[in-house]
């Protein structure tokens, strides 16, 4: 089997998980928990930030602190389910923030050549002209290589131009706790090979959660820096 079919069978069987952890939750909660939980939200967010979730993003929070609940009473063993709503949260964040926009910036600003042989051009690459996603994982290596200030990419090179272009970009992703809370994320590995063999320690979904939330009560997390990102859109 490909890694190409492997990520597919990876995929569809997440979906699957997913979906059945989701009905299996709500079925269980209370409208009560439900509402303490959207009440939280609520609190936590502006509403310039809240309109411009996408339209399933409450919804993921929702779905995600239940389960989170449930992990913590000892009903759910594996957190996995817990960062992969989040991840989606991030993932359509991230698309309309930023992508779509280095996209538009990138046909105006560069003749779009063949990519350099290696996986972070080559991903850029396709990012730009097939309209992939740019994961939190290639996000991270490309601000980690900015902040280190490396020799950059030309694809690399490119995107930084689009950053300094757009100065609340810039100062969102390395001039605030982004990236600070990322490393912490990826340093945990939930998103890459965690998130592969489908497990994940409680342990390691506090501190994933606490980097994307911060518990919904400091601002220097993941959620919070991208949603007031939104905000000046």
């Amino acid at each position: 089997m490909n890694l190409q079919q492997e990520n597919k069978r990876l995929k569809e069987k997440l979906a699957h998980a997913q979906a059945w952890m989701q009905k299996e939750v709500f079925t269980k909660a209370s409208r009560q928990d439900i509402s303490h939980i959207e009440e939280k939200i609520y609190q936590f967010f502006s509403p310039e930030a809240l309109i411009r979730f996408s339209e399933n993003g409450i919804k993921n929070i929702v779905s995600s602190e239940l389960i989170y609940a449930h992990l913590l009473s000892g009903e759910l063993l594996d957190g996995m389910s817990v960062i992969i709503w989040y991840q989606k949260i991030l993932d359509a964040m991230l698309e309309l923030s930023l992508t779509k926009w280095f996209r538009k910036y990138s046909s105006q600003h560069s003749s779009l050549s063949s990519p350099e042989n290696n996986p972070l051009e080559k991903s850029l690459y396709l990012v730009i002209t097939k309209k992939y996603i740019l994961s939190l994982g290639r996000l991270y290596a490309i601000l980690q290589d900015i902040s280190q200030k490396k020799a950059l990419s030309p694809y690399e090179k490119l995107f930084y131009e689009y950053l300094k272009s757009r100065k609340f970009l810039y100062k969102a992703l390395l001039e605030s706790d982004f990236l600070l809370q990322l490393h912490r994320l990826m340093q945990i590995q939930a998103l890459t090979e965690k998130r592969h063999s489908s497990s994940l320690s409680k342990k390691d979904t506090m501190l994933a959660r606490k980097a994307i939330t911060w518990n919904f009560e400091d601002r220097n997390c993941l959620l919070s820096i991208l949603s007031s990102v939104y905000s000046t859109i």
